[in-house]
Parts: structure tokens; sequence; C-alpha cells
């Protein structure tokens, strides 16, 4: 039975305990607390964090980070976090709410990490807590913000202390797992007494409690009345939590005095970033490759559905082709990239041809009327068909766009025409696509976030791919040629191609 004045001699303790400067817990204002607050009071959707528990699983032992590991996974790293930029914070559950803010800091301050691979501690990244932004439920928010003006005054539950990882030894280690809204308490419990059996964390000797600097900083978070759960004392707290000797000490009033640990900020690192690469936002093509594939992954399932209808447009209003397939390739990688372009490209080819064929006849003819090489394609699709379709698809010496609406000019069958112009497109698709993919393999493999011998074969395999290109596309251009001359000078002394075309039309109509 504890002594009548042990809870006294608890209370002192605590007292002195809190009396720390650390930062405060001050709710915000504005509308990212109108959100918050929305949410608490009537909140019900949920949140999951599939991928942030995927590269947890794999990249964190024991609590330490495989920053390796997230490094070479950065675009998946990257990709999770703009999912949580675009939530809506209002609408979540509270639990959901609460989630989304611990797992967007533990994921940030890794991100951080990887943009200065070079450091020992997080603390030599300047301003890393109280002046770089992010993106986070649609506000931009420091990790202090979200820390101390977001889930500590308005979830006031001070769990979220062992929670939060800091990139640091003495920080609470990092789950295998993330957070999720749908058994949240379970997993704060969880967390909280991983901390306090530590005994790095919590541990007697004699008398003296000795803690984590947490209960220095932070000592008021785990008394206050408007907290939950609370205890009347810090050494009631930890007693909770803390293995079977602790609490019975401080239930017997053998506790006198609380000291703390020395707290290490070197980082917590079971593989340190490759500092030898670089920032993981170093340079302008790996800044451009991160924002294209933050916006793509932001439109979530919807993204590639999205640049797909942009391509369309873009076939439509004659924009260059070549870089919109350049940026698939960077943003979907080159299967799906490939596979994208080539359904987009087609759609758009398709597109084009029908609007000439039925709706601007006149105006398309305006167009390619002084195009020489095109006057020659119409002549040659009279003779040869589809076969031309594909020939001037896989030869450069013809501009994209504008055959699109020349061939809704000609007799080609329709279905012949988009068979011809799919398949014959595709190793150019193949080509711009893997130029990309390739780019994107080089910006990684500038900030370290690639593997070396997939980049080296990825450069293989272009150049595989441009000697293709460049052999079919030569064949092409000859076969082209014969079919020209063909008509152009026909043997027997027969009228010219162009005379045989021009009377044929007139025959038409």
């Amino acid at each position: 039975m504890a002594s009548r004045s042990a809870p006294f001699k608890l209370l002192l303790i605590s007292v002195a305990a809190a009396s720390c400067g650390a930062p405060p817990s001050e709710r915000a204002t504005g509308a990212v607390a109108e959100d918050v607050t929305a949410s608490l009071e009537s909140g019900a959707q949920a949140f999951e964090h599939g991928a942030w528990d995927r590269l947890l699983a794999e990249g964190t032992r024991d609590g330490l980070v495989d920053y390796r590991y997230f490094q070479l996974h950065l675009t998946e790293l990257d990709g999770y976090l703009a999912t949580l930029a675009e939530v809506d914070a209002a609408s979540l559950a509270p639990s959901h709410l609460e989630a989304v803010l611990i797992n967007a800091y533990n994921a940030l301050t890794i991100r951080s990490i990887l943009s200065h691979p070079g450091v020992g501690s997080i603390r030599e990244i300047d301003g890393v807590w109280s002046r770089t932004r992010h993106r986070v439920a649609g506000h931009d928010l420091t990790l202090d913000e979200i820390e101390h003006n977001l889930l500590r005054p308005f979830f006031r539950d001070p769990r979220i202390h062992f929670a939060l990882n800091c990139a640091s030894v003495s920080c609470a280690p990092l789950p295998a797992r993330a957070f999720a809204g749908e058994g949240l308490d379970g997993q704060l419990e969880d967390v909280t007494r991983l901390f306090l059996s530590d005994p790095s964390n919590a541990r007697l000797d004699g008398d003296v409690l000795i803690l984590s600097r947490y209960f220095d900083w932070y000592g008021g978070d785990f008394v206050d009345s408007d907290w939950a759960p609370r205890a009347e004392s810090i050494p009631l707290f930890v007693a909770r939590y803390a293995p079977p000797e602790i609490g019975a000490a401080v239930e017997s009033g053998g506790v006198t005095a609380i000291r703390f640990f020395d707290y290490d900020w070197s980082l917590n690192a079971l593989r340190p970033p490759d500092a030898a690469a670089g920032g993981a936002d170093a340079g302008v093509m790996g800044a451009a490759v991160r924002w294209l594939r933050l916006r793509v992954a932001s439109a979530g399932v919807v993204g590639p559905a999205l640049y797909g209808l942009a391509y369309v447009v873009g076939v439509l209003l004659f924009l260059p082709g070549a870089p919109l397939t350049i940026g698939a390739g960077l943003a979907f990688g080159p299967l799906v990239g490939t596979l994208l372009v080539s359904l987009a490209s087609t759609a758009g080819a398709a597109s084009a041809f029908l609007i000439a064929r039925h709706l601007l006849r006149g105006r398309v003819e305006g167009w390619i009327a002084d195009h020489e090489r095109l006057a020659a394609v119409d002549r040659a699709v009279e003779n040869q068909g589809w076969k031309v379709v594909a020939l001037t698809r896989l030869s450069p010496a013809f501009p994209f766009n504008l055959q699109n609406y020349a061939y809704g000019l000609t007799g080609v069958p329709f279905s012949q025409y988009v068979l011809a112009s799919w398949v014959a497109m595709l190793p150019g698709t193949l080509l711009y696509v893997s130029i990309g993919a390739v780019g994107g393999e080089l910006a990684d493999a500038a900030s370290g976030a690639a593997d070396g011998v997939a980049t080296t074969l990825r450069l293989l395999g272009l150049g595989a791919t441009v000697a293709a290109v460049v052999l079919v596309a030569a064949a092409a251009r000859r076969e082209l040629r014969a079919i020209e001359a063909s008509i152009e000078r026909p043997a027997g002394g027969s009228p010219s191609g162009e005379t045989q075309a021009a009377g044929s039309r007139s025959q038409m109509g």
C-alpha cells in the first residue's frame, strides 16, 4: 500500500518535471482549424494508408529506418504524400484525421532526411520543423504546426508523443505499420507501452525514476485534466505502461525524484541514405520529374485517364506529341506509359480522321494543299490503301498531326486506317516513352533513388529500341519511295499518277 505522502510527493515531482521550455500546445486558427473542428464535430469518412503501410513493412526494422530503401522507393513515398496533400480533412472521422496527421508527420520527416542525405542528425537541416512547409490535407503546414498546433491541442492525447518519429535515436521508434483510423486507440496503447518498456526510456535507479526527455519537454500533457488518457502525476502515467517493478515502486511511494536521460539526436538509421548521390530534390530535372509524378499521383486512379484525355486534345490541336509521350514515360514508366500513349494517340488520330472526313473537309484540304509529300500520299493510298498508312506512320518525314486529318480526305476505310495507325505507331511510341522512362531513371539515379543495375539495363534497352526504330523508319522510307516512283513514273507511257488520280476523282463526282 502506498504511503500517505506518496501522492503529494508525486505531484511535486510532476510539477518540477513539467517546467521546461518546450513548444506550447496552441490551437491553429483559420481554415485549417475550421477543417479540424468540422472533422471532430461531424466527420465520418475513412482514409486508407496502404502505400505507407507497405513502405514501413519493408523499410523499418526494430524501430530503425532503412533510408536507403526509402531512397530506392522515392516514387512510392512521394505518391503517398501526394494523396495526403489532397485529403479533405473536414470530411474525415476524427480518428482517421488523427491517423492522417501522425502518418504525414512521420512520412515527411523521412522525406526531409532524403532531401538532405548527408546529415548525421535531423537538427542539421535548417528550418526542418519550423519553416519548411508541406501540403497536408489541403493546407501548407510545417512539422511543428502538425504537432503543436493540430495534434496536441485538438486531440489532447499524450500518447501522440510515442507515435511521432523525429528521425533520431532517442525518438519513439517508427512502427513497421501505418497508423489507421480503425483501431487507432489500440495502436497508440501499443506504441506507448513499447516505448516505456524500453529501459533506455524508463528505468529505476534506487528511488530515482529516470525517464525520456519527452516527460521533461511535455510533462504537462500527461497530467493535464483536459487530456486523456492522463494520470495525477508523471510517475503514475509511466507506471501504467512500464514494467511491473516500476509500477510497484511508484505505487508504494518508492520514487522520490525524476531525472531525464540525455537525448541522442543522431540519425535513427538502419542504413543511412546514400549521401554521394546528392539530395533527392537535386537538379532541375529531378525537380521536374518529381513535380510531374506528384501531379499524376495526386489524381489517383483517374490520373492515367486524365493524361490520356489531354493527349487526345493535344493531337487534335496540333500540339507536338513527343513531349507528352516522353512525359508518360516519366510519370507512368515504360509499360503503363506505352499502353496509355498507344491508346491515346490512336484515339486522337481516329478523332482527327473523322473530323476531316465529316466536318471540316474543305478546311483540311486547304491545310494539305501545299504539302507535296501529303499530296503524294493521297495518290498512293488509292493504290496501296492501309499499307501506305502504316508506312507513313513509321517514317518521321510525315507530320503526325497533319497526317491524321489528311487521311480523312482519302478513300482508306476507317477500320483499316485505325488498325494500321495503331500497329505502326507502336515503335515510335515505345521509343519516346522509353526516353522518358530512362530520363526518370537518370534523375532518380542522380538523387540516389534508383538501382544502378536497373538503370543500366534500361539504358541498354533504350539503345536497342533506337536502333530498331531507325532501321524500321529507313525501310519504310525506301518502300514509300518505291511506291511513289511506281505511281509517278508508270511503265508503258501510261498517264502519271497525278493524272490518274485527278481522273479517278473526276469520275467519282
